[in-house]
């Protein structure tokens, strides 16, 4: 027994250092994920950021173009295409985007003005610029790139408009890299191998920085971007793998809606992750040197712990005898050390208390037991010092308390002993709970009414006796209502007697919900009542009560389906400390009652003092 015991002991021991082995690597791994996790979301947010920035960007400079190329559109339509172009030259001069300004002729191709900043595009295809995507806006963007002498890449962004009859298209060569100068005011954000791109929404890769003029122009149509991501969303986050350029990047990407380009903004995964990587490696290290010194704790303790296995065999020889002794009895048997911490809990005390005794072992006794002397909570020690000590070999009542935290009655016996020179305590309890409950049970019978749980006359008379001294001896003054229902013997009469008294119960929720807590609500008779209105500061106030009351009970009342509607008749004698008895009171009231009911019912009276006048409301 005392080596399954200890085998216990160590194996729970070798669980404990294994959880808080796999536990420090858990924390290590969901820390590391979490921090990755966390600086995915920011780089993806902050991505997120630069496209919409990017967006706006492109926006403003399409929308100041689309601006231009209408108001040549609206030049054209007053003067001649020659007499134009001086003004082409000064916006050419103003808008650093621009490359070129030309009017065609879609039909023929042929270019009837043209203003230019250097040589046109080789490869400039004019009926290629009549093949612009079919879209509701009136201005267009070509998907093809042309590269000028400068080595710039240029789009053709058309506009078509009626001059006279005729057809014509404004063209604007429109050097789309301006908008990647975006990235320089980005780079510190996006990192060394950040990129910025233009597609169109056919897939074309219009721009891209760094390192995009081999790519610009190729057709993207097929790329994950184009099938998958803007399919499911125009605006989201993307991973974007190695292939296009060697390296891997999370990519924000956003589809204008009234422009035919869709902008990215991207940023390598290895630059964000660098000094999380870092970290890493760092802890990794701690964590393993961690590991191999709980690994050889466990061995040491093994050693250790073998040891303890013999000690503990005669250890468990003495409890044995102890518990068995103990363990017979009903009752709760409590050991408690000088430190009022338990040392031994019985089988009795397991299922008084509802805590197991590896629970119970090593608390504070006042966790289970409060103790009190003269109605002063005390310890265990004071309870049984030696001004005390009548109460050791004497049964006393005490709160107990169960794991669970209910409190209920116990009976407490005491004995003291001493053991290796220190001092302990025998406690046997016993929960005394069921009779307590019959005491109360039968205390309650003589005090309440069985059916609706209000005090009966007995309590109301006790109650009132007390409230009349305190008016004699302080002053003030209370009120006695004395209330009889009306219509009510109709109704238990046509619907039987348990409607009748589901209704009496529901008028005594009414009147106790109409009242305060410092009142008292009494069932008197069948279907009379009475309260106590304690601290009234006028016949006003009194008046007041009895119209909320009155109020309250002419509300339906609904019975298992059943609609029912009473009023009352209400009798009321005020006390402020002359010689009345407390009979004489309840029948002024009664008396006043009668009065209310013979001035027609659903009101209220007020006794006069002599008991033999009333003033009606």
């Amino acid at each position: 027994m005392a080596s399954r015991s200890i085998s216990r002991v160590r194996w729970n021991i070798y669980l404990l250092l294994l959880a808080l082995l796999l536990l420090s690597w858990g924390c290590f791994v969901i820390s590391f994920a979490h921090e990755f996790q966390t600086i995915e979301q920011q780089s993806s947010q902050q991505v997120s950021n630069l496209a919409l920035g990017l967006e706006e960007r492109s926006r403003r400079m399409l929308q100041v173009l689309d601006m231009l190329l209408l108001d040549i559109a609206e030049h054209l339509q007053y003067y001649q295409l020659k007499a134009v172009n001086s003004m082409f030259s000064l916006w050419l001069k103003y808008t650093p985007e621009l490359s070129a300004l030309l009017i065609v002729d879609p039909d023929t191709g042929q270019i009837l003005t043209c203003v230019n900043k250097g040589p046109l595009p080789e490869g400039l295809s004019f009926s290629l610029m009549t093949n612009t995507e079919n879209s509701d806006s009136p201005m267009q963007i070509t998907e093809k790139v042309y590269r000028n002498s400068h080595g710039r890449n240029l789009v053709a962004i058309v506009r078509q408009f009626s001059r006279s009859g005729q057809q014509l298209q404004v063209v604007a060569l429109v050097q789309i890299d301006h908008l990647l100068d975006f990235h320089k005011d980005a780079e510190a954000e996006l990192g060394p191998d950040g990129s910025v791109a233009i597609f169109h929404h056919g897939g074309v890769l219009l721009a891209r920085t760094p390192a995009g003029n081999d790519l610009v122009g190729r057709s993207f149509a097929d790329g994950p971007l184009f099938t998958r991501h803007l399919k499911k969303a125009p605006v989201g986050i993307s991973r974007v793998p190695r292939s296009t350029d060697g390296v891997s990047r999370i990519v924000a990407h956003r589809k204008l809606s009234d422009f035919p380009l869709v902008v990215t903004v991207g940023t390598s995964t290895e630059w964000i992750f660098a000094a999380w990587q870092k970290r890493l490696y760092n802890v990794l290290f701690i964590q393993v040197a961690v590991s191999l010194t709980i690994l050889i704790s466990m061995l040491i303790l093994h050693r250790t712990l073998a040891r303890m296995e013999r000690a503990e065999d005669k250890l468990n020889e003495r409890e044995g005898h102890f518990r068995a002794v103990a363990d017979s009895s009903v009752d709760a048997v409590l050991s408690v050390n000088d430190s009022e911490r338990i040392g031994f809990w019985s089988r009795g005390a397991e299922q008084i208390f509802a805590c197991s005794a590896a629970e119970a072992v090593g608390m504070p006794i006042s966790c289970f037991l409060q103790f009190e002397f003269e109605e002063n909570p005390v310890t265990l020690k004071q309870l049984t010092s030696l001004e005390n000590s009548w109460i050791q070999g004497r049964a006393i009542e005490v709160q107990g308390q169960r794991k669970d935290g209910w409190l209920f009655p116990t009976e407490l016996s005491i004995s003291t002993g001493n053991a290796a020179g220190k001092p302990f305590y025998t406690l046997i309890v016993r929960n005394i709970s069921e009779r307590k409950q019959i005491e109360e049970r039968i205390r309650r019978m003589a005090s309440h009414d069985n059916l609706t749980r209000l005090p009966n006359r007995r309590l109301l008379m006790d109650r009132l006796n007390v409230a009349m001294a305190q008016v004699r001896r302080r002053g003030g003054q209370f009120a006695v209502l004395f209330l009889d229902l009306d219509e009510f013997k109709p109704i238990n009469d046509r619907y039987g007697h348990d409607v009748g008294d589901q209704l009496l119960q529901q008028v005594a929720e009414r009147l106790l919900a109409a009242t305060r807590e410092s009142d008292t609500v009494a069932r008197v008779g069948g279907d009379e009542f009475a309260l106590l209105l304690s601290n009234i500061e006028d016949e006003e106030s009194v008046r007041n009560a009895c119209q909320h009351i009155l109020k309250s009970l002419r509300k339906k009342f609904t019975i298992s389906g059943i609609e029912a509607s009473i009023s009352c008749s209400i009798g009321v004698a005020l006390f402020n400390g002359q010689g009345t008895s407390g009979n004489e009171l309840i029948g002024h009231a009664d008396m006043a009652m009668y009065t209310a009911k013979r001035g027609g019912k659903n009101r209220f009276a007020f006794a006069a003092e002599s008991g033999n006048r009333s003033s009606e409301n």
